[in-house]
């Protein structure tokens, strides 16, 4: 991995303690995610083994039956929620 790969998914990481905030925006962790698979895709391929196991970890579904879009996370579902980014942060340490 080049010292440039290993630096962006380190960034990756740091993102990941501003997207814990108490009352997360669907967006922001979508944009994330995407750019994180993206740069797998680009570091390791699209089949490999690291992207899959990224695509594996279970992270919060914000689509939530019966629950406006916008209201806040119950206890449980935070827990999920910061569950998934912690699966993940462990995982792209592993990485790098």
């Amino acid at each position: 991995m080049k010292p440039e790969d290993r630096s962006k998914i380190q960034s990756f990481i740091s993102d990941l303690q501003g997207l814990k905030s108490r009352d997360p925006e669907e967006s922001k962790f979508k944009d994330w995610k995407e750019k994180v698979e993206k740069k797998l895709e680009d570091v390791f391929s699209k089949n490999s083994d690291p992207i899959i196991r990224f695509k594996r970890i279970k992270f919060f579904n914000f689509t939530r039956a019966g629950k406006p879009k916008d209201a806040p996370l119950s206890e449980s579902e935070r827990r999920d929620y910061v569950q998934g980014l912690d699966d993940a942060r462990k995982l792209l340490q592993g990485f790098i």
